[in-house]
Protein backbone atom coordinates (compact mmCIF):
# COMPACT_ATOMS: atom_id res chain seq x y z
CA UNK A 1 0.00 0.00 0.00
CA UNK A 2 1.61 3.30 -0.70
CA UNK A 3 -0.27 6.43 -0.10
CA UNK A 4 1.16 8.04 -3.50
CA UNK A 5 -1.66 6.12 -4.96
CA UNK A 6 -4.48 7.88 -3.00
CA UNK A 7 -7.20 9.97 -4.31
CA UNK A 8 -7.31 13.70 -3.74
CA UNK A 9 -10.02 13.48 -1.01
CA UNK A 10 -8.36 11.12 0.51
CA UNK A 11 -5.40 13.34 0.82
CA UNK A 12 -7.31 16.00 2.20
CA UNK A 13 -8.57 13.69 4.68
CA UNK A 14 -5.33 13.35 5.70
CA UNK A 15 -4.61 17.08 5.89
CA UNK A 16 -8.14 17.83 8.36
CA UNK A 17 -6.59 14.42 10.62
CA UNK A 18 -3.11 16.04 10.43
CA UNK A 19 -3.92 19.28 11.76
CA UNK A 20 -6.34 18.00 14.44
CA UNK A 21 -2.88 15.91 15.68
CA UNK A 22 -1.18 19.12 15.41
CA UNK A 23 -3.59 21.18 17.40
CA UNK A 24 -3.50 18.57 20.00
CA UNK A 25 0.22 18.32 20.49
CA UNK A 26 0.60 21.92 20.43
CA UNK A 27 -2.41 21.85 23.11
CA UNK A 28 0.48 19.76 25.31
CA UNK A 29 2.99 22.94 25.82
CA UNK A 30 0.62 25.84 25.17
CA UNK A 31 -2.77 26.94 24.73
CA UNK A 32 -3.43 31.31 24.39
CA UNK A 33 -5.26 30.89 27.61
CA UNK A 34 -5.73 28.70 30.61
CA UNK A 35 -8.84 26.45 29.28
CA UNK A 36 -10.70 26.12 32.81
CA UNK A 37 -10.41 30.23 34.05
CA UNK A 38 -12.59 32.01 34.04
CA UNK A 39 -12.53 35.80 33.39
CA UNK A 40 -16.34 37.18 34.28
CA UNK A 41 -15.76 40.74 32.99
CA UNK A 42 -15.39 38.65 29.53
CA UNK A 43 -18.15 37.04 29.37
CA UNK A 44 -19.83 35.70 25.87
CA UNK A 45 -17.15 38.22 24.03
CA UNK A 46 -17.44 37.97 20.43
CA UNK A 47 -14.68 36.49 18.14
CA UNK A 48 -11.87 39.48 18.37
CA UNK A 49 -8.12 38.97 17.91
CA UNK A 50 -7.58 39.00 21.97
CA UNK A 51 -10.63 35.34 21.80
CA UNK A 52 -10.21 34.14 18.13
CA UNK A 53 -13.62 32.12 18.95
CA UNK A 54 -14.96 34.76 21.67
CA UNK A 55 -15.72 33.61 25.12
CA UNK A 56 -18.17 31.33 26.84
CA UNK A 57 -20.70 32.33 29.74
CA UNK A 58 -18.07 32.30 32.50
CA UNK A 59 -15.40 34.24 30.16
CA UNK A 60 -13.41 31.11 29.11
CA UNK A 61 -11.65 30.93 26.07
CA UNK A 62 -13.35 28.82 23.51
CA UNK A 63 -10.41 28.50 21.47
CA UNK A 64 -8.33 27.28 24.13
CA UNK A 65 -10.95 24.99 25.04
CA UNK A 66 -11.05 23.74 21.34
CA UNK A 67 -7.26 22.76 21.19
CA UNK A 68 -7.38 21.13 24.82
CA UNK A 69 -10.81 18.98 23.60
CA UNK A 70 -9.08 18.04 20.75
CA UNK A 71 -6.84 15.99 22.86
CA UNK A 72 -8.90 14.80 24.68
CA UNK A 73 -11.32 13.56 21.39
CA UNK A 74 -8.25 11.84 19.99
CA UNK A 75 -6.91 10.10 23.33
CA UNK A 76 -10.71 8.50 22.97
CA UNK A 77 -10.18 7.79 20.08
CA UNK A 78 -6.76 6.07 20.13
CA UNK A 79 -7.86 3.98 22.71
CA UNK A 80 -11.41 3.16 22.03
CA UNK A 81 -9.59 1.44 18.58
CA UNK A 82 -6.77 0.03 20.18
CA UNK A 83 -9.75 -1.77 22.12
CA UNK A 84 -11.78 -3.15 19.45
CA UNK A 85 -8.63 -3.89 17.18
CA UNK A 86 -7.10 -5.92 20.02
CA UNK A 87 -9.71 -7.89 20.99
CA UNK A 88 -11.94 -7.71 17.81
CA UNK A 89 -8.92 -8.89 15.26
CA UNK A 90 -7.87 -12.50 17.63
CA UNK A 91 -11.43 -13.21 17.73
CA UNK A 92 -11.93 -12.78 14.28
CA UNK A 93 -8.52 -14.85 13.01
CA UNK A 94 -9.58 -17.57 15.18
CA UNK A 95 -13.07 -17.73 13.49
CA UNK A 96 -11.77 -17.79 10.43
CA UNK A 97 -9.07 -19.97 11.00
CA UNK A 98 -10.93 -22.67 12.78
CA UNK A 99 -14.52 -22.61 11.45
CA UNK A 100 -17.11 -25.00 12.70
CA UNK A 101 -18.67 -24.51 16.25
CA UNK A 102 -16.02 -21.89 17.13
CA UNK A 103 -16.51 -19.59 14.21
CA UNK A 104 -20.32 -19.86 14.98
CA UNK A 105 -20.09 -19.01 18.45
CA UNK A 106 -17.48 -15.65 18.21
CA UNK A 107 -19.46 -14.45 15.13
CA UNK A 108 -23.06 -14.98 16.86
CA UNK A 109 -21.15 -13.76 20.06
CA UNK A 110 -20.32 -10.35 18.09
CA UNK A 111 -23.87 -10.79 16.81
CA UNK A 112 -25.23 -10.31 20.33
CA UNK A 113 -22.66 -7.74 20.79
CA UNK A 114 -24.06 -5.42 18.27
CA UNK A 115 -27.33 -5.38 19.94
CA UNK A 116 -26.15 -3.53 22.63
CA UNK A 117 -24.95 0.06 21.36
CA UNK A 118 -22.17 2.16 22.73
CA UNK A 119 -24.78 4.74 24.44
CA UNK A 120 -26.32 1.78 26.47
CA UNK A 121 -22.82 0.08 27.18
CA UNK A 122 -22.00 3.81 28.58
CA UNK A 123 -24.65 4.38 30.44
CA UNK A 124 -23.46 0.56 32.34
CA UNK A 125 -20.40 1.86 32.35
CA UNK A 126 -21.19 4.89 34.43
CA UNK A 127 -23.46 3.44 36.81
CA UNK A 128 -20.09 0.79 37.33
CA UNK A 129 -17.13 3.34 37.54
CA UNK A 130 -19.08 6.28 37.31
CA UNK A 131 -18.88 9.25 34.19
CA UNK A 132 -15.66 9.78 33.08
CA UNK A 133 -13.21 9.88 29.72
CA UNK A 134 -12.10 6.19 30.47
CA UNK A 135 -15.44 5.09 31.31
CA UNK A 136 -16.47 6.34 27.63
CA UNK A 137 -13.14 5.50 26.28
CA UNK A 138 -14.33 1.13 27.48
CA UNK A 139 -17.68 1.41 26.17
CA UNK A 140 -17.27 2.93 23.05
CA UNK A 141 -14.02 0.10 22.52
CA UNK A 142 -16.22 -2.84 23.39
CA UNK A 143 -18.72 -2.09 21.52
CA UNK A 144 -16.30 -1.82 18.16
CA UNK A 145 -15.64 -4.91 18.73
CA UNK A 146 -17.79 -7.12 16.79
CA UNK A 147 -16.88 -4.44 13.57
CA UNK A 148 -12.76 -5.63 13.54
CA UNK A 149 -13.65 -9.44 14.56
CA UNK A 150 -16.21 -9.18 11.07
CA UNK A 151 -13.24 -7.58 8.92
CA UNK A 152 -10.75 -10.15 10.49
CA UNK A 153 -12.49 -13.36 9.48
CA UNK A 154 -13.41 -11.99 6.11
CA UNK A 155 -10.02 -11.47 5.55
CA UNK A 156 -8.56 -14.43 6.91
CA UNK A 157 -11.21 -16.40 5.28
CA UNK A 158 -9.95 -15.23 1.76
CA UNK A 159 -5.81 -15.56 2.92
CA UNK A 160 -6.81 -19.02 4.18
CA UNK A 161 -8.24 -20.08 0.40
CA UNK A 162 -4.62 -20.05 -0.90
CA UNK A 163 -2.45 -22.82 -1.43
CA UNK A 164 0.83 -21.40 0.29
CA UNK A 165 -1.84 -21.93 3.65
CA UNK A 166 -2.56 -25.51 2.75
CA UNK A 167 1.78 -25.87 1.99
CA UNK A 168 2.08 -24.51 5.22
CA UNK A 169 0.00 -26.77 7.05
CA UNK A 170 1.70 -29.76 5.30
CA UNK A 171 5.05 -28.77 6.61
CA UNK A 172 3.76 -29.08 10.01
CA UNK A 173 3.46 -25.39 10.84
CA UNK A 174 1.55 -24.31 13.62
CA UNK A 175 -1.92 -22.28 13.11
CA UNK A 176 -0.03 -19.80 15.41
CA UNK A 177 2.65 -19.16 13.41
CA UNK A 178 0.44 -19.37 10.27
CA UNK A 179 -1.53 -16.46 12.09
CA UNK A 180 1.56 -14.17 12.81
CA UNK A 181 3.19 -15.39 9.56
CA UNK A 182 0.73 -14.80 6.69
CA UNK A 183 -2.74 -14.25 7.95
CA UNK A 184 -2.03 -10.84 10.06
CA UNK A 185 0.60 -9.19 7.43
CA UNK A 186 -2.27 -9.92 5.00
CA UNK A 187 -5.28 -8.42 6.77
CA UNK A 188 -3.51 -5.65 8.01
CA UNK A 189 -4.18 -3.08 5.39
CA UNK A 190 -7.77 -3.85 5.81
CA UNK A 191 -7.50 -3.51 9.24
CA UNK A 192 -5.94 -0.15 9.12
CA UNK A 193 -9.06 0.92 6.74
CA UNK A 194 -11.42 -0.69 9.60
CA UNK A 195 -9.39 1.38 12.09
CA UNK A 196 -9.63 4.86 10.43
CA UNK A 197 -13.37 4.68 10.17
CA UNK A 198 -14.16 3.21 13.64
CA UNK A 199 -11.91 6.12 14.73
CA UNK A 200 -14.44 8.20 13.28
CA UNK A 201 -17.22 6.51 14.87
CA UNK A 202 -15.01 6.60 17.80
CA UNK A 203 -15.08 10.33 18.18
CA UNK A 204 -18.83 10.95 17.51
CA UNK A 205 -19.56 8.78 20.02
CA UNK A 206 -17.50 10.39 22.88
CA UNK A 207 -19.02 13.50 21.53
CA UNK A 208 -22.56 12.31 22.36
CA UNK A 209 -22.18 10.53 25.38
CA UNK A 210 -20.28 13.93 26.85
CA UNK A 211 -23.11 16.11 25.63
CA UNK A 212 -25.60 13.55 28.00
CA UNK A 213 -23.19 13.63 30.97
CA UNK A 214 -21.81 10.24 30.30
CA UNK A 215 -18.08 11.14 28.83
CA UNK A 216 -15.60 13.50 29.84
CA UNK A 217 -16.50 15.61 33.11
CA UNK A 218 -15.81 19.13 34.26
CA UNK A 219 -13.56 20.84 34.10
CA UNK A 220 -11.86 19.22 31.46
CA UNK A 221 -12.92 20.55 28.19
CA UNK A 222 -14.65 18.46 25.63
CA UNK A 223 -15.97 19.13 22.29
CA UNK A 224 -19.26 17.29 23.20
CA UNK A 225 -19.79 19.29 26.51
CA UNK A 226 -19.31 22.63 25.12
CA UNK A 227 -22.18 21.78 22.82
CA UNK A 228 -24.30 20.87 25.75
CA UNK A 229 -23.27 24.02 27.69
CA UNK A 230 -23.59 26.15 24.74
CA UNK A 231 -27.63 25.91 24.60
CA UNK A 232 -28.38 27.98 27.64
CA UNK A 233 -26.47 31.03 25.10
CA UNK A 234 -28.03 29.84 21.78
CA UNK A 235 -30.09 33.01 21.86
CA UNK A 236 -27.29 35.36 22.94
CA UNK A 237 -24.12 34.02 20.92
CA UNK A 238 -25.02 30.77 18.57
CA UNK A 239 -21.08 30.73 17.45
CA UNK A 240 -20.63 28.74 21.00
CA UNK A 241 -22.37 25.57 19.82
CA UNK A 242 -21.11 26.16 16.18
CA UNK A 243 -17.26 26.33 16.67
CA UNK A 244 -17.18 22.80 18.63
CA UNK A 245 -19.91 21.45 16.17
CA UNK A 246 -17.88 22.17 13.62
CA UNK A 247 -14.85 20.57 14.90
CA UNK A 248 -16.57 17.55 15.94
CA UNK A 249 -17.68 17.35 12.23
CA UNK A 250 -14.29 18.03 10.06
CA UNK A 251 -12.24 15.50 12.14
CA UNK A 252 -15.13 13.20 11.26
CA UNK A 253 -15.14 14.52 7.69
CA UNK A 254 -11.70 14.10 7.53
CA UNK A 255 -11.03 10.56 9.19
CA UNK A 256 -14.06 9.37 6.74
CA UNK A 257 -12.28 10.68 3.67
CA UNK A 258 -8.59 9.19 4.79
CA UNK A 259 -10.63 5.83 5.43
CA UNK A 260 -12.19 5.92 2.06
CA UNK A 261 -8.78 7.35 0.23
CA UNK A 262 -7.27 4.08 2.27
CA UNK A 263 -9.73 1.89 0.46
CA UNK A 264 -8.96 3.19 -2.93
CA UNK A 265 -5.50 3.14 -2.45
CA UNK A 266 -5.72 -0.29 -1.44
CA UNK A 267 -7.91 -1.58 -3.79
CA UNK A 268 -8.20 0.60 -7.22
CA UNK A 269 -10.66 -1.37 -8.40
CA UNK A 270 -12.98 0.49 -5.68
CA UNK A 271 -12.74 3.35 -6.99
CA UNK A 272 -12.57 2.37 -10.92
CA UNK A 273 -16.30 0.89 -10.33
CA UNK A 274 -17.45 4.36 -8.82
CA UNK A 275 -16.06 6.32 -11.75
Amino acid sequence: MTFSKMPLIGKIGGAIVLLVFVLAVVSLVWTPYDPVQAFPAQRLAPSSWQHLMGTDRYGRDVFSQIMVGSRITLLVGIVAVAISGLLGTPLGIIAGMRGGWLEAFIMRGADLLLAFPALLLAIVSGAVFGASTWSAMLAIGVAGIPSFARVARAGTLQVMSHDYIGASKSAGVSAPVIALRHVLPNIMSMLIVQASVAFALAILAEAALSFLGLGTTPPDPSWGRMLQTAQASLGVTPMLAIWPGLAIALTVLGFNLFGDGLRDAIDPQREVGRA
